[in-house]
């Protein structure tokens, strides 16, 4: 089975504990090779004390799925084309509310929000049952976005999620999906700011939201396993950034200081604003010299305090401050 002939959809459960049982073309959810879903089953081993060294069969018990899905970041239409963006859809499932405004869509950290996914993978051929179909079910995940100004040339988006495992791959024919041909936007003419300093030349910027994922034990069921929770949330941030004089930038100032200084973390890049971040409140917790093909350099490392993130990605209703709980903006062509 071919590796690139991999396909995934992803749909928000209606319920964060009962999965779905249908899942169709337009829930594609777009990603690169190395997606996954991975089985984390529990064995008890049987050793029995009979006069002499003996066992028994293992206790198959609890049946946990971890899945990894990595996907470019982008915007699937131009400004009020209402197409939703398909890491919208694993943000809701990650504990973040969605509406959308001013042609862009928003996502904001939520503590009320309670989506989880169910997502099938079809591994290999892609000739009719000769694929194999895994599910993962009642998923929350955690996130991660990745920029790499001088490597990558785009933005990445990593959601790695704990949920219940659907059971042993079945034999399964791969639906038929258009994909939305949108440009990747290039991190190029972009704008950053680290602590609310807009001098800093960064090599690369990494915000993650270290949340915990705990499933939840549910013996009634074969599995073991019930509904996830995300259980704590700590949005921190990375950063390497060429090393300037005291009088442009200072980041151990900074992170000093007392009562420490906090200002803002944005990014915004493409030329049409496609994708941009709002963090109002970020700390620096560490600073560390280092290099860069011989160029000296900090690496940073950060919090991004009260939680205040928010990601805005163009294709959203100009006009619109709905919530997309009541939203179903998505063709087969975006999903």
């Amino acid at each position: 089975m071919v590796e690139q002939n991999k396909l995934f959809l992803l749909k928000e459960q209606a319920d964060d504990a009962t999965p779905e049982n249908v899942l169709t073309a337009a829930n594609l959810f777009e990603v690169g090779p190395d997606s996954k879903i991975e089985p984390d089953v529990t064995a008890s081993e049987i050793e029995l004390v009979s006069g002499g060294f003996d066992q028994d069969l293992a206790v198959i018990g609890r049946r946990r799925a971890n899945v990894t899905l990595t996907a470019p970041m982008r915007n699937f239409g131009a400004a009020d084309s209402g197409i939703t963006p398909q890491i919208a859809r694993a943000f809701k499932c990650a504990g973040f509310a969605l509406t959308e405004n001013d042609s862009y869509w928003i996502l904001r950290p939520s503590n009320t929000v309670r989506y989880a996914a169910t997502v099938w993978e079809y591994s290999g051929d892609l000739r009719a049952s000769q694929c194999l179909l895994t599910k993962a079910q009642n998923v929350k995940f955690d996130w991660k976005l990745s920029f790499d100004f001088s490597g990558d040339n785009y933005g990445k988006c990593e959601f790695t999620g704990v949920g219940r495992y659907g059971g042993a791959p079945i034999n399964a024919t791969q639906p038929a999906v258009a994909k939305n041909r949108t440009a990747v936007p290039p991190l190029t003419s972009c704008t950053v700011t680290i602590n609310g300093d807009s001098d800093y030349r960064a090599l690369n910027l990494e915000i993650s939201g270290n949340q915990s994922i705990d499933p939840s034990v549910l013996a009634s069921v074969a599995s073991g396993v019930g509904r996830a929770y995300i259980t704590t949330r700590k949005i921190k941030f990375t950063s390497k950034v060429y090393r300037e004089l005291t009088g442009t930038a200072s980041p151990e100032t900074n992170m000093l200081a007392f009562p420490p200084t906090t200002g803002a973390l944005n990014l915004n890049y493409s030329a049409g604003s496609e994708i941009d971040i709002q963090c109002g409140y970020a700390q620096i917790t560490k600073v560390t010299p280092s290099e860069e093909n011989g160029v000296q350099t900090w690496d940073i490392e950060g919090l991004i305090t009260r939680n205040n993130f928010v990601l805005r990605i163009l294709g959203g209703n100009s006009s619109s401050s709905s919530s997309s709980s009541s939203s179903s903006s998505s063709s087969s062509s975006s999903s």
